[in-house]
């Protein structure tokens, strides 16, 4: 967990310092300074950059305080200094230094004394602009909508940041603070299920949450293509053209669907021009970047690459995990740290596929009366289990490495620095990289969350000994024969 300091300025003498075990008196005592904070700026940067926080320690010297990713840490060092000092002058009384963490799994205070918020009533559909307004408990009153409709769990606050998406995460939510201001177009890319569409909808929905009357149309690529087709055919070009021109935020999911489509595309570039240059705020996702859109416009690729381009990457062995423990807590059974773990390594992909294996083993441990454990997943997704020919899995490098140097799988995935374990762990690190094809960052996910460079100056250290030591070299030369025999 990495930490940011802001020296406040002058602040007075607290009382008795909290203890970090005491969750409530400490929720108690963030909402009382976060109350402090909102006198000081404005709504839209507070439910931004501290709506997502909790405070960790407080004593007569340090706050210290946790946000969700590394953009909002660096943001706030750079931009509240000053609000932060007069807050905690205010609050505690004396001069006190303000410190923030980076926790990618935070779960944010909630002030115990606070009444829960109970949902509004439905309210009947309007129209605006010839577009239907959704009013209801599930999606936030002014949301302009097609055929898509909000989900209310797509949130960035249930968004599972890892070093894959964190940059795609803190970049959404810059934009979502200021619509067509930081970042115009906003555009996403990246392969089917790596949590786009989520992203996507915690835009519009914390663009609601500080604006109920935002203009938002959000809808899919094709039913741009459709309804443009339908003007067409009904010489209704006009009301089609008041209804995508006339918004706040225009949001279009799949935008790469306009290949080969001319007309449209034309349609599409004067649509972009109107919005861009009325200072409203468009955002686009897609399966690959603008410049690989197959007969996109150069015009419009150019347009594109105006905001921010952003790829959001396959998930990585560490968020992956977090993945698959948050999705099962939410539905009520957290997996064990040994059935994720297993489940991590098999199914690689995608976002949509850890989902389903939760779903899958929550359902048939509960059909069979039997608890979660690594055997009853196996049982629940035999096929994700059958051997990858010509490629071990981790699990199975991680045991022989274990057995031969006779230390446990646990040891080796630690923290634990001795001779020994280190040297087995970069032997098993060699292996990975050597008989799969994890990324460096993968690995270093699998063996207690090291970094890249940890992995590859262990490959190189093994490489090396490998080479010069004959005692490791034949170790190392049989481990591999070993692995490579049980895939084929």
């Amino acid at each position: 967990m990495e930490t940011g300091s802001l020296s406040a300025a002058s602040l007075p003498a607290a009382s008795r310092p909290l203890q970090p075990a005491d969750a409530d008196a400490l929720a108690r005592t963030w909402a009382e300074v976060t109350r402090a904070l909102q006198t000081r700026i404005r709504a839209e940067p507070y439910q931004t950059w501290f709506k997502r926080s909790a405070l960790r320690r407080v004593d007569d010297e340090r706050v210290v305080f946790a946000v969700q990713n590394e953009f909002a840490k660096d943001w706030i060092r750079k931009n509240y200094t000053e609000p932060l000092a007069d807050t905690m002058l205010e609050v505690f009384g004396s001069p006190r230094t303000v410190e923030i963490e980076v926790d990618a799994e935070l779960i944010p205070s909630r002030d115990p004394q606070a009444r829960p918020e109970t949902a509004a009533p439905a309210a009947a559909p309007q129209r605006r602009n010839g577009v239907q307004v959704i009013q209801s408990a599930d999606v936030a009153p002014g949301a302009l909508h097609s055929e898509l409709v909000l989900n209310p769990k797509y949130t960035f606050d249930n968004f599972v940041v890892g070093p894959c998406n964190r940059f795609a995460h803190a970049a959404a939510a810059g934009a979502a603070e200021a619509p067509g201001k930081t970042y115009n177009p906003f555009f996403l890319h990246g392969p089917v299920g790596l949590g786009k569409t989520h992203l996507l909808q915690s835009m519009c929905s914390s663009i609601l949450s500080r604006n109920p009357q935002a203009r938002i149309l959000y809808l899919s690529c094709e039913s741009f293509v459709n309804h443009f087709i339908d003007a067409l055919e009904k010489s209704d070009l006009q009301r089609f053209r008041d209804k995508y021109r006339n918004v706040d935020v225009l949001v279009v999911d799949d935008i790469h669907l306009l290949a080969n489509k001319e007309r449209t595309q034309e349609e599409f570039f004067h649509t972009f021009n109107t919005l861009y240059q009325a200072g409203k705020q468009i955002v686009l996702s897609s399966d690959s970047p603008p410049k690989d859109i197959p007969t996109l416009q150069d015009r419009l690729v150019s347009r594109f690459k105006w905001g921010l381009v952003v790829e959001i990457e396959p998930p990585c062995y560490e968020t992956r995990m977090a993945i698959l423990k948050r999705k099962s807590r939410d539905k009520g059974r957290e997996f064990p740290d040994d059935v994720a773990r297993l489940l991590a390594e098999r199914i690689e992909s995608n976002i949509r596929e850890l989902e389903g294996a939760v779903t899958r083993v929550l359902a048939h441990a509960s059909l069979i009366g039997a608890p979660i454990s690594v055997e009853t997943a196996r049982e629940a997704l035999r096929e994700v289990f059958v051997a990858r020919r010509g490629e071990p899995t981790m699990e199975e490098i991680i045991a022989s490495v274990s057995q031969r140097y006779a230390i446990r799988p646990s040891e080796l995935q630690g923290r634990r620095r001795t001779n020994a374990i280190a040297h087995a762990r970069q032997v098993a690190m060699f292996l990975a990289r050597r008989l799969t094809n994890h990324s460096l960052e993968d690995i270093g996910g699998y063996f207690g969350g090291r970094d890249h460079s940890t992995v590859l100056h262990a490959i190189d250290k093994i490489d090396g000994l490998a080479k010069s030591d004959p005692q490791c070299g034949d170790t190392v030369a049989e481990l591999l024969a070993q692995l490579r025999q049980r895939t084929t």
